[in-house]
């Protein structure tokens, strides 16, 4: 059996949406719901920033769900699910932007280059009508660049683009985030999150990271357990339990289906692996979120 096809949300694939080489855009909120709602899939291949001025309705983030209210700000991840519902009278930007884009410009700080700092962050953050109004300036120039032929266009929207996402984390209060500093421990533990993420189908042991990064499978693991309290192995297993529970509520792919398409050789294999995190199966899993929507193949 063939691996099943998640092709997802990319720029490109946004219809009546004008686009930087389909790795950076900026359209009005109202447009960009339409657009998730009209896609077959809600899978994001990109980051989005969601700029809700004003409005009412609905925003499902992989499984948590939250009502829309004036003044927040969303920030959506590669690969995380997105589903709008009774959205009415929706106002204010969706800023949408690629890893390459944001990499596109090295300030000096590796933090600001390595989109690595967006990793954990809270999907929202709710704002007073002056704080949101900061954010909206920052907006305005992106907008306005975006709409010119100057010259280093490019070049100034990624940079105001960092901009906009240093106000996001330093507005979360992470300590973890606003106080970064950077060392060779911190340095291999950021790339393992990222080498994860990019390759988490295929790539399921520590070793296979650790030959990656020039380092043991010992050593990489002390770094991770340091840094991030538990074992590269567990986190590995939680990434990949990640993706298969959001296929699992928010696709119709059956199991066996999604066993292949996270890189298992068979449904078994993979029942295996689920119940080992989450001390449930697929099917079990699956069922007590039935409410999610078509969500029973087997």
């Amino acid at each position: 059996m063939s691996p099943a096809r998640l092709n997802g949300l990319t720029i490109n694939s946004l219809k009546n949406t004008r686009s930087m080489s389909g790795e950076f855009s900026i359209i009005p909120i109202r447009d960009f719901i339409k657009e998730v709602g009209a896609a077959s899939i809600g899978n994001i291949r990109f980051y989005a920033l969601l700029m809700i001025e004003q409005g009412s309705g609905a925003i499902t983030i992989d499984q948590d769900t939250t009502e829309l209210e004036k003044t927040q700000i969303y920030f959506i991840n590669y690969h995380q699910f997105l589903r709008f519902d009774q959205v009415a009278v929706c106002a204010g930007s969706a800023v949408l932007f690629t890893r390459s884009f944001y990499n596109l410009i090295y300030t000096g700080n590796r933090k600001l280059k390595n989109d690595t700092a967006f990793s954990g962050l809270p999907s929202m953050i709710q704002l007073s009508k002056k704080e949101f109004g900061v954010f909206q300036n920052t907006v305005k120039e992106i907008e306005r660049e975006f709409s010119s032929d100057a010259a280093l266009k490019n070049e100034l929207i990624c940079l105001q683009l960092k901009v906009l996402m240093l106000k996001y984390i330093r507005k979360t209060e992470n300590i973890g985030y606003v106080n970064f500093k950077t060392n060779f421990k911190h340095s291999y533990v950021e790339q393992f999150k990222t080498l994860v993420d990019r390759h988490f189908k295929e790539m399921k042991r520590t070793s296979a990271y650790a030959s990656q990064l020039g380092i043991s499978p010992n050593y990489l693991n002390a770094l991770v357990k340091e840094k991030l309290e538990i074992s590269a192995e567990t986190f590995i297993q939680q990434r990949v339990t990640l993706e298969a529970q959001r296929l699992l509520l928010n696709t119709s792919l059956s199991v066996s289906e999604i066993s292949f398409e996270l890189g298992f050789s068979d449904k078994s294999h993979f029942g295996k692996y689920f119940k080992k995190t989450t001390d449930e199966s697929p099917n079990s899993y699956r069922k007590k979120f039935q409410h999610y929507g078509d969500a029973e193949r087997i």
